[in-house]
């Protein structure tokens, strides 16, 4: 009896030892989709990855770069490898509706021991960490925090013409007039609708003003009947009224292409998010002398609409280890710091100094949130509504800045809402 027990643990014993060394090590490498190409993205992606194998040494970052503002393209390659079960280690998603969709998908991992152990909540403002919790638990890190509503200006014309950065609408209509006066062919506000969602950038600045937080979170949770409602129709009005002062050539042009009129000087002012910062510090303008910015609008309240840059560990991800490695990294203000610095975004960690930013935009905006984090709304890019409904909203109102047809416009969105079941599907999303 005693020999075949003897008997059988040796054999156990030796069968760990044979499934142990049958088990394929980890190999030390990261693929990593993301979007960041564009001017000011590409060199901020390239100093991320150098903090990472910095902090990593060994490590084999695999890139898989796909062009195209906020991820309109880089989702369509993204679901195909998920969908045909050959995941990245680790892709770039933004938060809100966009990061439920993969969640409900089953695409990612739930990160609640990892934030945990890096005390990742004491480190974010709130509005921030549930725009990247689903149901309670956190999937991915950000590694940032992008403000939508920007006015960005041309510092050196609006000197010359002694007018002072608009904060509403009305001083932006008439500011709009003042340089078209001053120069019949200088767009006074430039915009490119190539991937569409830079128009509804432009009509959320004006919701905001109009409606005010609260009508605005109503309205993207589906809440508001638009197909009678006044203030949306306010609202569209206010785009029509400066549909005139618009480049023409928008629906050909990029985001980085319609800040690229500022800074060619065919243009004075655009409406756009943090990032282009750092799109106008690569074409060596510098903020506070070439450039100037503001939120807008500052009435009747001032409201920052926001969504993250983050990134998560998908589920059967090839180097797990690996890639929460890179997620460690991602949180720390080692990686942060350079990185947001370059890209033109804020620190996702409001426990970084403000000063750390070079330029006075940011060190303001960075100051704002972390003393009024309940002014952070999030942005329409990000998503509060599912992501199909904002990709239909986006055509509607890019088509509109061409063919301001308001009646027209509040129906084919009122439609959106209702085929899109948009007040069942944002219910997720809490505010204040």
């Amino acid at each position: 009896m005693y020999k075949n027990a003897m008997s059988f643990f040796l054999t156990l014993a030796l069968l760990s030892l044979v499934i142990t060394a049958c088990t394929p090590k980890e190999d030390n490498k990261l693929e990593v989709f993301h979007w960041w190409t564009a001017g000011g993205e590409r060199e901020s992606a390239d100093i991320m990855f150098a903090v990472f194998t910095a902090a990593n040494p060994g490590v084999q970052v695999v890139e898989q770069p796909m062009a195209g503002g906020g991820g309109v393209w880089h989702r369509i390659t993204l679901q195909q490898r998920m969908s045909a079960g050959l995941p990245p280690d680790t892709f770039m998603t933004l938060g809100g509706a966009e990061l439920k969709a993969y969640v409900d998908e089953g695409y990612l991992e739930p990160l609640d021991d990892l934030w945990d152990e890096l005390g990742y909540y004491d480190a974010l403002p709130k509005p921030l960490a549930d725009a990247v919790s689903i149901d309670g638990h956190p999937y991915v890190v950000p590694l940032n925090m992008h403000i939508q509503n920007i006015l960005y200006y041309n510092k050196v014309l609006f000197d010359q013409l002694g007018i002072g950065p608009p904060t509403t609408f009305d001083e932006l209509l008439q500011a709009a007039e003042t340089i078209k006066q001053f120069d019949p062919e200088l767009f006074p506000l430039s915009l490119g609708t190539v991937e569409k969602w830079e128009a509804p950038f432009v009509l959320d600045s004006i919701i905001l003003e109009v409606g005010g937080p609260e009508y605005y979170v109503k309205l993207h949770k589906g809440e508001i009947d638009v197909r009678n409602d006044p203030t949306y129709r306010t609202a569209l009005e206010k785009l029509k009224a400066l549909a005139p002062y618009i480049n023409p050539t928008h629906s050909y042009l990029t985001w980085d292409e319609s800040c690229g009129l500022l800074v060619s000087e065919e243009s004075a002012m655009v409406i756009m998010g943090t990032w282009a910062i750092g799109y106008f510090q690569s074409q060596g303008w510098t903020p506070g002398v070439e450039f100037g910015a503001v939120t807008f609008p500052q009435a009747p309240d001032r409201m920052l609409l926001f969504h993250p840059d983050t990134y998560g560990l998908a589920k059967g991800a090839l180097h797990p280890e690996t890639t929460k490695a890179w997620l460690r990294t991602l949180a720390s203000p080692a990686l942060q710091i350079p990185t947001d610095v370059s890209q033109g975004g804020m620190f996702a960690r409001v426990d970084i100094d403000p000063a750390s930013f070079p330029d006075p935009i940011r060190q303001e905006l960075q100051t704002y949130v972390r003393n009024n984090p309940d002014k952070l709304i999030l942005d329409q890019h990000g998503s509060i509504a599912p992501f199909e409904f904002t990709q239909a909203y986006w055509d509607v109102i890019a088509a509109f800045v061409d063919d301001p047809t308001i009646d027209t416009t509040m129906a084919s969105v009122a439609n959106l809402f209702t085929t899109h079941s948009v007040k069942e599907e944002a219910a997720w999303y809490h505010w204040p």
